[in-house]
């Protein structure tokens, strides 16, 4: 190679690395393993790292659990607790002030294909993941196998709260930093789930809770010091002559000293089966009609798992699954809105594998952290499945997915796809202008969309066959989408 040649490409190469730059910065981690690893619940720690519980499924169905800490380059380290004839299931987990890590779950008997965990377990770790103490704590025996989750207030305490979802059966533990339990009550109240905890200013916590009357669609609990269920607030079944169902699962949480945000979803009696957020005072009174993110696929299905997290309420973010099956692989979806309900950006995310998200959490520098697993039933082992991590900018949601490198970012939903009379179309984008393709390339439709997240064209006058769909927003940015009609 002569010197001239050289020159060349020395040269391209120099414009390669000033022209090209890296667009898109979401950094994901998966953790592959021969088992079904699921990441729960993710908290921050006082030093900056994140810890978070697992369970661990194997394909002979042992169960156990354990602790993930990892930090924003994403370099982890795991506890699992061995596997043996007892089952762990470790649920929740939080951060005490001397920076420990206190985890709360069950044990019991594994049974082979379930278990009977009849057992409270609090697990104790210092912030490298050794064993400081573990304590357990034997439940009543209408207790099966119940859900549990927990709390530390501002003022230090830490609650467990215990849902035994068969008999609606409650109960609540006062838990010491040392995983000590201070105080204990057993409820046997009827009503369903406990969805969610959050801070109650006036000394113990609220519960976002499902149903706690058969004639109530959710509501919020107050449990006092005591560990009394207090009053409960009943949310309404409609909203300025609409009817919601606002519970089974979601988030609450503070605004500011009188305003917190609820996050949960519509069903059925809903105009959408979307994703529903809400402004609620301190007297659990509605500020708002529901703000709809809506999901990707047809509006009988449910999204899974709805939360808000925020450190700037200009840059909330909210995330959310569809249940996937046997039969095809589902993303998950991410927006950022801002506290006066405004959608600043929505995408479609995961790829080519069914992702669960458990736990979004934001971050000091304006990103986010979203937890989870992701299983591929395609690969005919359905106790395989991997542990997840996502972090995100702001721009990995907001700006455009022209702007990015990932092939599996959209900015827009066409649902339900395949279609037939009509195509919805969700985006954030603004000034988006539609044009329909059909297989010989000439234009069949052309449409200005409104500004508003959802819009609807109507293609009942198209015949049956496979479309082109171009989108193209009021920054000139192009999207192209496939679309069947049947």
């Amino acid at each position: 190679m002569n010197n001239a040649m050289k020159e060349i490409i020395l040269l391209l190469v120099v414009l390669l690395m000033v022209s090209v730059k890296p667009l898109y910065s979401q950094r994901e981690l998966v953790i592959n393993t021969d088992d079904d690893l699921t990441l729960k619940n993710v908290r921050l720690d006082n030093k900056g790292d994140f810890v978070a519980v697992f369970s661990r499924d194997s394909a002979n169905y042992n169960f156990t659990g354990g602790v993930i800490k990892f930090n924003e380059s994403l370099e982890y380290q795991m506890y699992s607790l061995p596997f043996d004839t007892a089952y762990y299931l470790l649920q929740d987990i939080v951060v005490t002030d001397d920076n420990n890590y206190l985890i709360a779950g069950t044990v019991g008997e594994n049974i082979g294909y379930w278990v009977l965990n009849h057992t409270i377990y609090l697990l104790l770790m210092d912030e490298n993941l050794n064993i400081i103490a573990e304590n357990f704590y034997e439940l009543p025996e209408q207790y099966t196998n119940p859900y549990l989750k927990m709390l530390k207030n501002t003022d230090g305490k830490i609650y467990v709260t215990i849902d035994e979802p068969s008999n609606f059966l409650k109960g609540t533990l006062e838990v010491s930093s040392n995983a000590d339990i201070i105080k204990d009550k057993m409820n046997y109240n009827t009503g369903h789930g406990i969805i969610n905890l959050f801070q109650n200013s006036n000394g113990g916590f609220y519960i976002f809770r499902e149903n706690p009357v058969p004639w109530a669609r959710a509501g919020i609990t107050a449990v006092d010091t005591n560990l009394n269920f207090d009053t409960t607030y009943l949310f309404p079944m409609t909203i300025n002559g609409i009817s919601y169902d606002l519970g089974h699962r979601g988030s609450c949480k503070w605004l500011n000293d009188s305003t917190y945000m609820l996050c949960s979803y519509g069903s059925m009696e809903s105009p959408t089966d979307d994703i529903y957020i809400y402004k609620i005072n301190d007297k659990h009174e509605f500020l708002t009609e529901p703000f709809i993110i809506g999901n990707e696929y047809e509006d009988e299905l449910v999204p899974q798992y709805q939360s808000i997290s925020w450190i700037d309420p200009q840059k909330m973010y909210v995330a959310a699954f569809m249940e996937p099956n046997m039969y095809f692989r589902t993303t998950y979806y991410a927006a950022v809105i801002n506290e006066d309900l405004e959608l600043l950006g929505y995408k479609i995310c995961g790829g080519d594998y069914n992702t669960y998200i458990k736990s979004v959490l934001a971050l000091e520098n304006g990103g986010c952290l979203m937890i989870g697993w992701q299983r591929d039933y395609h690969a005919g082992n359905p106790q395989d499945g991997d542990a997840y991590i996502a972090i995100f900018s702001p721009d990995d949601i907001i700006t455009s997915a022209a702007e990015t490198t990932n092939p599996y970012d959209s900015d827009y939903m066409l649902y339900p796809n395949p279609g037939s009379d009509q195509l919805n179309i969700q985006t954030a984008r603004q000034g988006v202008i539609v044009q329909i393709f059909d297989q010989t390339g000439r234009m069949v439709v052309q449409q200005k969309l409104n500004d508003e997240f959802r819009n609807v064209i109507f293609t009942g006058n198209l015949p049956v066959g496979l479309y082109h769909c171009r989108l193209t927003d009021k920054e000139g940015f192009v999207e192209n989408i496939k679309w069947l009609k049947q």
